[in-house]
């Protein structure tokens, strides 16, 4: 019987001896949600330990996350998209120079109806520009006029500003006399161009410019055109 107990009482000794030893040499553990290590043996079933940080986060991630846009990074100024630069305003179309007129006279018209012979566009002088009556008005092209033989030199070029156009001498008028001008009106033949010729005409003299600089103001094409008149 004695011998029993002594065997227990080692065996339990022996025991005391180990769970010391346990205590004493195991590393301690932590407290999960705690950086506090606690002393004593691992806790068993596989358990894992997790440190939970109790720092606020950082101005700089606040910022990031509220400034993040759709795609999920945060936005910069390189991500937005700039408005094309304005375009310049349009330059401003070249100013006509005023006439200067220098001379002045009687102002009649006439065209290929009341031209002699008529029907025609025959004039008298018809190596100049135009191989017949003609033109357009502007300086380059000027139109067909005719004045008394001797008056001007063919090829003498004015600009009549009643009527905004170029003419260059290129016939002869047996009834002008002095400064009186005739300026061709067109190639019709019918009534409406011997109206037309009859309501620019004036009474009086009239002034134009001798021998003008380019540049004046124009409104090209013949002063009766498809059935129209010229109205200044």
């Amino acid at each position: 019987m004695r011998t029993r107990i002594v065997v227990v009482a080692a065996a339990v000794a022996a025991l005391l001896v180990i769970g010391v030893a346990v205590c004493l040499f195991s590393p301690p553990r932590q407290i999960a949600g705690t950086s506090i290590p606690v002393a004593g043996p691992p806790i068993l079933g596989g358990a894992t330990y997790v440190t939970t940080s109790t720092t606020a986060p950082s101005s700089t991630s606040v910022a990031a996350t509220a400034t993040s846009g759709t795609s999920g990074k945060p936005s910069s100024t390189a991500d937005v998209t700039q408005p094309p630069p304005a375009a310049p305003p349009p330059a401003a179309p070249p100013t006509s120079q005023p006439a200067s007129p220098n001379a002045s006279g009687q102002i009649t018209f006439y065209g290929a109806a009341d031209n002699d012979p008529p029907g025609s566009r025959e004039i008298a002088y018809p190596g100049v520009m135009h191989g017949q009556a003609g033109g357009t008005g502007t300086f380059e092209d000027p139109i067909t006029f005719a004045a008394q033989d001797g008056r001007f030199a063919p090829g003498t070029r004015i600009y009549v500003p009643d009527v905004r156009r170029y003419f260059i001498l290129e016939d002869s008028c047996a009834g002008c006399s002095g400064s009186h001008i005739d300026l061709w009106t067109g190639a019709a033949n019918d009534r409406g161009i011997v109206r037309c010729e009859d309501s620019l005409t004036r009474n009086g003299s009239r002034p134009y410019q001798l021998n003008p600089p380019a540049g004046l103001a124009v409104s090209p094409g013949d002063l009766y055109q498809n059935g129209h008149c010229f109205r200044g």
